[in-house]
C-alpha cells in the first residue's frame, strides 16, 4: 500500500508516525515532509503542500492508495475535490464541506442553523456597521465615545494560520482589531470579513472525530495551549502544547457534549448535498460544569487534526488509525466500527488508561519573527515513553536545524496524566538550539 501524506509539520510527522506503525505496511512519502518525516518516510521536498497540481500529478505517478491531507489550506482550495475527480482516494473533506473552517462566517451561520449552541455573534465587512452594533449593543448614545469595560471576541473570518482572533477586554479595542482586520488589512483577505462574538468564560476542550457522512467515532478528548507563555499570556500561536485525555471529563460527559455538537451538523452537512468525510474537529468552551453538557458551546470548527493535538492522540490510541482513514476515504466507516464492536463514543476503548502530553519547543521570537538555521542538539532518546515530532526542522548539509517557529513537539506518555507530564518534561529540558524556548505550565494546572 502507497500512502501520501501533505504537509510539512507536527502533525504529518504524527500521522506519517502512526501510519508506519500500521499493519497495512504502507510505503510512506510525504510532500514536503520535514527533517523527521526522513526517518519513516521519502520526502518529495520539491513539492509544497499548496500546490495542488503537482500533488495530483504525484498521486497519478506513483499510484497512491490513499492521499492524508494535513493542512487546512490544501482543503480549503479544493485538493479532496481534485483527487476524487480523479478517482484517488483521500481523507479529507471536499471544498464545500472545508468551509467549515475557511469561513468562520459560514460556520457560525451553519452551526446557528444547526441549533448547536455558540456565542452570540454577528458578521461584519465594513467598519461603520460594527461601530453601529457596538453602540446598539452597549446602549452608547449617538456621537458617544465607543468605550467601556465590556468583552468580545474578534476574529478574522477566513484562514490566518491559528492568529487571527483578538480577545478584547475593552470596547475600544474591539474597535482597534476590526479596524485593523478591515481597513488595514492585519490578515489580509481572510480578515476582509470579520465576526464580533460575545466572550465567554469557562475551559477550552477540543473534540474531534473520525467522520463519514452522518456517522463519527468520536477520539479522546483533549486541551491546547495557545498562548506563548506561561499561565496563557502573550499573543496566540499555533498551539504551544497539547494533553490528553481530560481527567476533568468523563467518558459520560464527553459523549453527551458530543450528541450536541456532532449529529446536527453532520445532518446539516448531508442536507445541504456536502456531505462531511474526514476528521472534524470541534473547538469548544465548557461554561458551566454543574451542567451535564457542561454548558458546551462551539468556539470554531477546523477540517484537519488539530497541531498539537494530533501529537497527543495518535500516540494514545491502540487501534490502527490508517485502518480508519482507509475507512473513511471508502465509505465504510460504520462498518469498520460494526467489525471492531466500537460506537461512536468508545473513544475509551481506543486509548485504554494511556496519557499522553505535547510541549512545543519554539525559536526565540515566535510567534513574531525568529531566526532560522538553528543547530539542533542533545535531542533527547525516544523510546515507549517518548516520542519526537518534528515541526519546524530540516536536514541541511547533513545536519538538523531550525526551519520554523515550532521546531520541535515532545511527547510523553504515562499511564497517568501526572505520569506524562514528568516525563514530557524531563525530556524537552535536554533539547538545545540557540533561543530555544518552551512553556513550563503545559498540563501543570491539572494536578
Amino acid at each position: 500500500m502507497k500512502v501520501l501524506i501533505v504537509g510539512s509539520g507536527g502533525r504529518e510527522h504524527a500521522l506519517g508516525w502512526a501510519c508506519s506503525r500500521s499493519s497495512l505496511k504502507p510505503q510512506i512519502y510525504c510532500a514536503p515532509g520535514n527533517g523527521g518525516t526522513t526517518q519513516i518516510a521519502e520526502n518529495i521536498d520539491n513539492i509544497d503542500a499548496e500546490d495542488l497540481i503537482s500533488i495530483i500529478e504525484f498521486v497519478k505517478h506513483k499510484k497512491i492508495d490513499l492521499t492524508i491531507v494535513g493542512p487546512e489550506v490544501p482543503l480549503v482550495d479544493g485538493l479532496a475535490d481534485m483527487l476524487k475527480k480523479s478517482k484517488c482516494k483521500v481523507f479529507g473533506p471536499t471544498q464545500k464541506a472545508a468551509r467549515i473552517e475557511g469561513s468562520k462566517a459560514f460556520a457560525k451561520r451553519l452551526v446557528d442553523e444547526a441549533g448547536v449552541p455558540t456565542a452570540e455573534f454577528e458578521v461584519f465587512r465594513k467598519i461603520t456597521r460594527a461601530e453601529k452594533y457596538l453602540r446598539e449593543l452597549c446602549s452608547l448614545p449617538v456621537g458617544a465615545p465607543i468605550a467601556g469595560n465590556k468583552p468580545f471576541v474578534v476574529k478574522a473570518s477566513g484562514l490566518a494560520a491559528g492568529k487571527g482572533v483578538r480577545v478584547c477586554s475593552k470596547l475600544e479595542e474591539v474597535i482597534d482589531a476590526a479596524r485593523d482586520m478591515l481597513e488595514h488589512g492585519a490578515f489580509g483577505k481572510a480578515g476582509s470579513k470579520i465576526i464580533i462574538e460575545e466572550y465567554l468564560n469557562g475551559i477550552e476542550t477540543s473534540l474531534m472525530a473520525f467522520v463519514d457522512g452522518e456517522d463519527y467515532l468520536l477520539l479522546p478528548p483533549s486541551r491546547d495551549h495557545k498562548q506563548a507563555f506561561d499561565n496563557d499570556k502573550g499573543p496566540n500561536t499555533g498551539g504551544m502544547g497539547a494533553f490528553s485525555p481530560l481527567d476533568d471529563l468523563t467518558s459520560e460527559d464527553t459523549a453527551r457534549i458530543a450528541e450536541k455538537v456532532f449529529p446536527p451538523i453532520l445532518k446539516k452537512f448531508v442536507k445541504q448535498g456536502t456531505p462531511y468525510s474526514g476528521l472534524l474537529y470541534a473547538g469548544l468552551m465548557l461554561t458551566d460544569y454543574s451542567k451535564e453538557d457542561k454548558g458546551v458551546k462551539v468556539l470554531e470548527f477546523n477540517c484537519r487534526f488539530g497541531d498539537p493535538e494530533a501529537q497527543v492522540l495518535l500516540p494514545i490510541i491502540k487501534v490502527d488509525p490508517l485502518e480508519i482513514m482507509l475507512a473513511v476515504a471508502e465509505n465504510r466507516l460504520k462498518q469498520w466500527m460494526v467489525d471492531n464492536d466500537l460506537e461512536p463514543h468508545d473513544w475509551q476503548k481506543l486509548t485504554g488508561d494511556r496519557h499522553a502530553v505535547t510541549v512545543v519547543a519554539a525559536a526565540s521570537g515566535y510567534p513574531e519573527s525568529y531566526p532560522k538555521g538553528m543547530l539542533i542538539e542533545n535531542l533527547p532518546s525516544e523510546n515507549d515513553d517518548v516520542i519526537l515530532f518534528h515541526a519546524g526542522t530540516a536536514i541541511k548539509r547533513g545536519r538538523l536545524v531550525t526551519s520554523g517557529g515550532r521546531a520541535l513537539d515532545v511527547t510523553g506518555l504515562g499511564g497517568s496524566h501526572k505520569k506524562a507530564v514528568e516525563t514530557v518534561y524531563a525530556a524537552i529540558e535536554q533539547v538545545k538550539f540557540k533561543g530555544v524556548r518552551f512553556r513550563t505550565d503545559i498540563g501543570r494546572k491539572e494536578y
